[in-house]
């Protein structure tokens, strides 16, 4: 995979048309972290490609609840357990101990 600082990108921008062309996609990066995926598409390609990159992110933010659901202990709850939570959060009764919220990167997450 091709890396590109964003520098380069915008200053050379028929070079980077080139190397996309050629690649498929490539890496912007700022300050040497890669910043942003740039994809090569088409027409023809472009709502499978849009469709992928959601499942992709779906798949990646169903990890993540998974994960916080093992932090706070719920991967262990009963289908009865599961039931009734669902049945009292659908009466607007919440009996889920209340976990501190854990800092994330950009955002605050709740952990249950």
């Amino acid at each position: 995979m091709e890396f590109l600082s964003i520098r380069e990108f915008s200053a050379y921008p028929r070079k980077t048309q080139e190397t996309i062309k050629k690649t498929g996609k490539i890496v912007l990066t700022n300050n040497g972290k890669p910043s942003m995926l740039v994809f090569d598409i088409t027409s023809r390609n472009f709502e499978e490609l849009i469709d992928t990159l959601n499942r992709a992110e779906a798949m990646r933010l169903l990890d993540e609840i998974q994960m916080q659901a093992v932090r706070g202990g719920l991967d262990s709850m009963s289908m009865n357990d599961i039931n009734k939570e669902i049945t009292l959060e659908r009466n607007g009764h919440r009996q889920l101990k209340r976990v501190p919220e854990q800092r994330s990167k950009d955002r605050v997450v709740k952990v249950r």
